[in-house]
Order: C-alpha cells, then structure tokens, then sequence
C-alpha cells in the first residue's frame, strides 16, 4: 500500500566453503572440496583466472589477493575484475558498478553489514568510493532478488563486502603488508595487523593510493588523478566461544580528478561508528542472535578550481558541499524449528538525512561560511525470514520474504531548474510513505554422480519492490513536475536458472535469467518539457529558461519516468586443467534489455563479453596470459539510461590482451608483476560517461580505459 500526504551470521543459502576467484586473481583460492590437501596447497602458489561457482548464484572472492586487470583502490574498480559486472568510468577512481546492467540503489552494497549513502547528485561518490578492498577479508556477490536479508531492494543482488573475525585459541599476531608501483605513479601502500587472544581481539589497517592521470591508447591523457587513504580499528571481546561483542572506527578521505564533467571532487571524508554482538549455540530451537547498530557520515565537496584550470566558461571559482548521514540497525535470529528446516529472521532500519550547500563564487564566499539545508530525509524499516529445507538428502528449498516500511520527507523550498534559474518546489515539506514487499524461492537439486562428479541444477524466482532512491527523487524532474516526489516504485520479477558441473578436472557453471520490471525507473536526458515557469525565482528570466533548450514554451531536461522494461541475459564460466601445471578458464556474459513502453532497447546495457585466460603454475613460480573480448554494442536508446549514466552512440568491439606472473620465495612473501593491454588498445566501456572539455586535456568522445599498464605488487604475510 501507498500513501501521499502533506508533510552475523551468513544466511542459510549462502556459501559455507566457497572457493570463486573472479577476473584473475592470484595465490591463495581455495579450491573445491573434491580436490586433495596436496593439490590445495599447491594452488596458493598459482594464478587463478576466471570465475567457479560453488553454489548457486553466489561468489566469493579474497580482495586481499593480487588481479589482473590491476583494480583502483576502491570497491567498483575491484567489482570490475569479476566477469558480470562492469563500471562506468569517470576517471581514475570512483566509478559506478553494474551487475547485469543494472547498477544504483538495484544493486545493493554493503560494508561489514553497514549501508553507505553517497552525496554528490551527480553520484560523484557512489558507495563503492568509500570501500577499501583490501582492507577487508572476502567480497560475496548474491546475483538477483535470491536474498531478503541484507536490505530492501537490491532486484540486480547485492554485494558483500566482509571483514572475518574468528577467536583464536591461544594469543597470536597476524600481518598483511603490501605495496604497489605501477604506470602513471601509481602507489598502493595497505598494512593490517592484529593482535588476537581467546578473550580479546585489536585489529587495525590503513591504506593509501595515488595516482597520477593517465593515458589512453592513443597516449592521449586523461584527466584521472587521485589520492586516498583510510583507517580503521576493530576492538572484540570473547570471553567464550559462544560470545563475541566487538566496536569499530573508521576514517577516510580522498581527492579525485574527473574526466567526465566540469568539477573534480576535493573532498570524500567519511567517518563511521559501528558495534556488533552475537550469541551462539543459545539452544535447539534458537541457535544465535545477531545485533548490529552503526553511523556513519559522508562530507563531499566538489570544485572547479583544486585539480584543474580554469576555463572562460568557468572564471569564477565554486564549489558545492554535500552531507550524508545514516543511522541504521540489524537484529537476527538464527533458528533451527525442525531437524531439516533452517530459519534466519529480524529486522534491520536505516534513517538518512542528507544536506547541502552551495559558492558560485569562493572569492567572495567561502561556501564554508554557508549554512548546510536539508533537502531530503529518509526512513526504511523492514522484517524479513529465510529459511532453509532439505526434505531429501540431495534436494533444497530455500524461500524469503520481507517487508518494508518507507517514509521520505521532500524539505527543499525551491528547485534549480539551471544554473540561474529556481522554481518553487511543488512538494515543499510534503511526505510520501509506502509499505513494499520482497521475497523469492529456489529449487536445488543434486543429481547422482560418479566418484569426484557431481552436478547441480537450480531454478529461483524472485520479486522486489524497490522505493526510488534520492538520486530518482531529488536529482530529477518529473515529466508532469518539477517534483519527481511521487513517481511509482519500481517492481521487478525475475526467473534464474542454472546448472553447475565438476569432474576431476572440469570446472563449470552456466546461468540464465529474464526478468520483467514493472514502473522501471528510467532517466531520460533529452525530453521536451513544457517551460512550467509560473513560481520561478524573481531572480530568474525568461532568458534562463531558454538557456535551457527549446524556446519560451518549452524546454529540453533529464526526468525520471517510469516504463515497463525487460531484461535477459546469459552468464557461463568453465575451467579446465590441462595437466599437473596448465589450467586454461573460460567466461562469458551477455545481457540485454527492451524498454516496451518507448518500444526501443533498454539503455545503458553493456555488451556481450568474453575472457580466457591460460596458466603455467608449478610450486614458486606462476605466469599467466589473459585474454578480454569485447563486443560492439549497436543497441542503444540515445539520451536515456540511468541515475549513473545514459546512452549517446555505439560503441566498437576491443580486444585487451594481459600478462602476469608471481614468485614465492617462501611462504610468508609473494611478488606478482604484470602489463594489463599489452597491445595498447585504444577503447572506452560502452557504459562509459562522455568526456567533458577540460583545459589541456583533449577532447574525449567517451572516457577512455588505460592503455598499457606495468605494474608490480609485494605481498607479506605473517
């Protein structure tokens, strides 16, 4: 129903041992159970490329390990090596993951069970800006609506970023140091260390990454600079097995170049605040409880004048402030109502409130001296239940459902409509509520295998209900508004299906899905609009509304519109070992969409790609050669896409070719060195945001990928 008015512990379906290296990843994958003690030692020393799924839909990754192609110090760089997802680049840092195309608030993040909302309008920080991932111990990807525990939404899967934390049985230190030198002075400095005992635990890690711009194909540079650093110290105590109860800090800021606009973010300052307990082995009914509480603030500024000249255009120095703050919680129980039924429930909330401030003059205001007004507040609170059911040794249920209450409050007095120009805001302190429900249910069913064979088919059928996110509601206008307050959520329905296959020597696994998207939200970049100018700023003029496009009647803006749409897609990855020491692997991933209301394809859809990769691996030494096959992407739906990004041309087929190799001269030191785009291909992702004009840069159609990129990575761990 809807209403407008004026004013840890992993779930049951995920994995338990899982071993998935995705893009290329280096030593220290843990291989399937099948395989013998002898061969899992032998495999830390080995690069691994291309993705194993253990189980259905699910994959899991060590961040901690070197990949090849080397990703940027942040999350959706790091998403980007894992074959599925692809990234909308900007620059050097801070891109916009996808999976399957889908990307935003449809792809949830979270970061050790904490939600992280970004500030810019624009989506200069998308969450991922702020996530360090090697800083933490395993990167989980839930693919479709095929989970109700981790948050509202996420119809495209979720992503886990997770730091592990076990009790040890006697005191012990543990260390993780690693440094990285690479093309356009790239620097990576990461070091973890932590002192454990069985009653008290102290972790703490701090990163650092810089870059300089880098340079395309062509030896055209790119405006891509950045630095960025972060910190943070977990404390635990558990005086039992069974009890744990830990605090954490964390800091980080950054500064970034961007290639795709005129501003460049100057500041990226997070801070956040998080406790967690868990009780175990409670009893036979209820086994564990979880409760979780964090708070975390985003201080994002944007200027014209820190990383770049400035223009005619841009004479005047300004800059833009943006704060996000979101206070959020979990509770779960984990219960056991039957001897082959497995249940997780609770309930998790978040509130954000987020503000701004604004100098289009910084010489004669310091956009500091300014007050920070909210625009925008939300509140989210859900219930949700998975359970698990194996009725029959070699077959399984698992279902969940949820339940959200949304409420947002709309706190903007007035709308610019340009640079120039505002309206009064048609919704000034109105309210919107809504109740939304999730769930979804899978079918796994192993079948009779020979001796180190076995094979699994699943099928799983999804529903989310998604509430627009403040980039749909407060970044863009309405068709019939200048308030997009009121547009519908979004409803998606889909169907997975899949198989998983493993012999002694075969690995592989093959998925397909299609959804339908009811009220998709669909941003639309060139539509005609009626000017609306009655309640404009007395500041303003017609001339302002004209600046905009069109004629006094009518102007061209981006708008939030609600379509029906469809997607499809096909995901397979294989591994295969050729002998003791040559193992090659194999993916591909193809997706595609119809927007049924325009009658056109959906927009911002990445194109069909492929990987193989072939390894030498014996006990010290490893070499590797990967292989990256793009696709042409013809289908497109020019000046329509997404809060991230939209389409505006074709895009042309690449081929990136990559080269790596590793040494361990023992067990506690591993050096890994590679070039990523050996043959220096000129290319930009089909996702890619436009290049914008930017003194002494030139003029890119799209932003660019790195050309050939030398780099060398050292590992020690004790």
């Amino acid at each position: 129903m809807r209403k407008v008015k004026s004013q840890k512990k992993k779930p049951l379906h995920t994995p338990l041992s899982l071993a998935i290296i995705a893009g290329c990843t280096f030593p220290a994958a843990l291989m399937a159970s099948e395989v013998n003690e002898k061969k899992e030692s032998e495999m830390e020393q080995m690069v691994v490329t291309g993705v194993k799924t253990e189980l259905p839909l699910n994959l899991l990754t060590d961040p901690k390990m070197p990949r090849q192609p080397l990703p940027a110090n942040d999350g959706a760089d790091y998403l980007k090596t894992i074959p599925g997802f692809s990234v909308v680049r900007k620059g050097g840092t801070s891109g916009d993951p996808l999976l399957r195309g889908m990307g935003g608030s449809r792809l949830g993040m979270m970061l050790d069970g904490e939600s992280i909302m970004g500030g810019c309008p624009s989506r200069m920080d998308p969450p991922t800006a702020y996530i360090f991932p090697e800083s933490l111990d395993e990167i989980e990807v839930i693919k479709g609506p095929q989970s109700v525990v981790y948050g509202p939404g996420n119809s495209a899967g979720v992503v886990l970023f997770n730091q592990l934390q076990e009790r040890p049985s006697e005191p012990e230190w543990d260390m993780h140091a690693s440094l990285l030198g690479g093309s356009a002075h790239r620097k990576d400095g990461f070091f973890d260390l932590a002192y454990k005992t069985p009653e008290l635990s102290l972790r703490g890690s701090a990163t650092s990454a810089s870059a300089d711009d880098y340079e395309d194909g062509d030896g055209n540079r790119v405006h891509s600079n950045y630095e960025r650093w972060s910190g943070k110290v977990n404390l635990a105590w558990t005086p039992d097995d069974d009890n744990r109860l830990e605090f954490e800090t964390a800091f980080s800021d950054a500064e970034a170049a961007y290639a795709d606009r005129g501003v460049d973010g100057s500041k990226f300052a997070r801070e956040s605040y998080k406790a967690k307990y868990r009780r175990s082995n409670i009893g036979d009914l209820l086994n564990a409880i979880e409760v979780q509480v964090y708070y975390n603030t985003i201080d994002h500024v944007m200027d014209n004048y820190s990383l770049r000249e400035p223009t005619e255009m841009t004479a005047n120095p300004s800059a833009m402030n943006l704060d996000s703050e979101t206070l959020g919680g979990k509770v779960s129980l984990q219960l056991t109502p039957a001897e082959n039924i497995e249940l997780t429930t609770g309930l998790d909330t978040r509130e954000n409130r987020h503000r701004g401030r604004m100098s289009m003059n910084q010489s004669m205001t310091d956009y500091r001296s300014l007050r920070l007004d909210a625009d925008a507040e939300f509140s989210q609170l859900g219930i949700f239940s998975e359970a698990s059911w194996q009725f029959v040794p070699n077959q399984r249920w698992i279902a969940g459902a949820r339940l959200d209450d949304w409420e947002v409050k709309d706190l903007r007095e007035t709308i610019s409509v340009s640079m120039m120009a505002k309206v009064d805001n048609p919704t000034a302190g109105e309210s919107r509520s809504e109740r939304l429900p999730s769930g979804f249910m899978r079918y796994e069913l192993a079948l009779p295998s020979a001796p180190n064979n076995s094979a699994t088919l699943y099928a799983g059928l999804g529903y989310s209900e998604r509430f627009p996110d403040y980039w749909e509601l407060f970044s863009r206008e309405a068709a019939d508004s200048y308030s997009a307050l009121n547009i519908e959520s979004e409803k998606t329905s889909q169907l997975d299906i899949g198989t998983i296959y493993r012999t002694e020597k075969l690995s592989a696994s093959i998925s397909a899905f299609a959804s339908d998207i009811r009220d998709y939200l669909l941003v639309q970049n060139d539509y005609q609009k009626a000017a609306l100018i009655s309640g404009m700023d007395t500041m303003s003029s017609m001339d302002s509304v004209m600046d905009m496009g069109g004629s006094a009647d009518s102007r061209t803006v981006a708008v939030i519109r609600n379509i029906q749409a469809r997607t499809w897609g096909l995901e397979l990855d294989a591994s295969y070992q050729l002998s003791e020491n040559w193992r090659t692997e194999f993916t591909v991933t193809s997706v595609r969409g119809a927007n049924d209301t325009d009658h056109t394809t959906l927009a911002q859809l990445p194109p069909l790609e492929t990987r193989l990769g072939l390894h030498y691996e014996q006990a010290q030494w490893s070499a590797g050669i990967l292989w990256r096959a793009i696709a042409s992407q013809d289908r497109v739906d020019v000046g329509k896409g997404n809060i991230i990004g939209q389409d505006f041309g074709p895009t042309n087929s690449a081929d990136v070719l990559s080269i790596n190799a590793g040494w361990r001269p023992n067990q506690r030191l591993l050096l890994t060195a590679g070039i990523d785009n050996l043959l220096d291909e000129t290319y930009a992702e089909h996702i890619s945001r436009a290049g914008a004009e930017i003194p002494n840069f030139p003029q890119l159609d799209r932003v660019n990928e790195p050309g050939r990129t030398f780099w060398l990575k050292t590992i020690y761990r004790i």
